[in-house]
């Protein structure tokens, strides 16, 4: 089951759940407010290489990440 990060949009609180794909937009309420008035966040991701962990600074500097041209971010 994956881990989504949302965003209450009355308190602003972030939270975590392990929510199956299906609902996903389903019925989540926040867990400090109880508002239903949530918003499900895109989250960075972590990788593993088979030598040594990838950080986000060497996946944005090399070719096909943000920053490798195609975002337009300027760098």
């Amino acid at each position: 089951m994956p881990l989504y990060e949302y965003q209450c949009s009355d308190c602003h609180t972030r939270f975590e759940l392990l929510v199956s794909f299906a609902d996903a937009d389903n019925g989540i309420v926040c867990q400090k407010c109880h508002s239903e008035h949530v918003r499900r966040l895109v989250s960075a991701f972590a990788t593993t290489h088979k030598d040594a962990a990838i950080s986000n600074t060497d996946f944005a500097t090399s070719s096909g990440g943000c920053c490798g041209g195609s975002c337009g971010c300027g760098h």
